[in-house]
């Protein structure tokens, strides 16, 4: 017959931890961590779902590239409020991927999500980046889109004259 450790912890009375204060701890835990999470999760299931199937076509445009002899430099890199989803190289080449998810059938909500406000501000972001980590090559840009199971590879970019240079 096993006998029960004697030395359970304590609450603040000196008596025994009951479940019911266990479980009142780890909520509050719970709580006050979720509040002070640098990247609180989305509000709704949709949300959830949507940033869930947007780091599937990260990942899965990642391994895609890897087949074609690219080299992952850095993913999902912050860079102030921006972030860069993928740059990748190929020899002295340096690509910035900037990747797109919708819905199966929604190839318009993919390929048309990236504004020009947005892709100055990817601009931006890159070139601070650059100030870290210089880059002696080349650099493009490419957006990949993708709606459910299809992938279409957007033309590519050279922002030599973008202000990347």
């Amino acid at each position: 017959m096993k006998r029960f450790n004697s030395k359970a912890p304590r609450n603040h009375q000196g008596t025994k931890k009951g479940l019911e204060d266990s479980f009142a701890a780890l909520g509050a835990l719970v709580v006050t961590s979720s509040a002070f999470s640098p990247n609180p999760a989305p509000k709704s299931r949709r949300g959830e779902a949507a940033r869930r199937f947007g780091l599937w076509a990260e990942r899965l445009t990642l391994w895609l590239f890897w087949c074609r002899g690219w080299d992952l430099v850095a993913w999902r890199e912050q860079v102030g409020r921006y972030e860069l989803d993928l740059l990748l190289s190929r020899g002295p080449e340096l690509r910035l991927l900037e990747v797109k998810a919708r819905r199966p059938g929604a190839w318009v909500g993919a390929d048309t999500a990236l504004s020009p406000e947005q892709r100055l501000r990817l601009q931006r972001a890159l070139r601070s980046w650059l100030d870290r980590v210089p880059w002696p090559g080349a650099i493009s840009f490419q957006r990949v889109s993708w709606a459910g199971w299809r992938c279409r590879l957007n033309d590519l970019e050279r922002w030599e004259g973008a202000g990347v240079d």
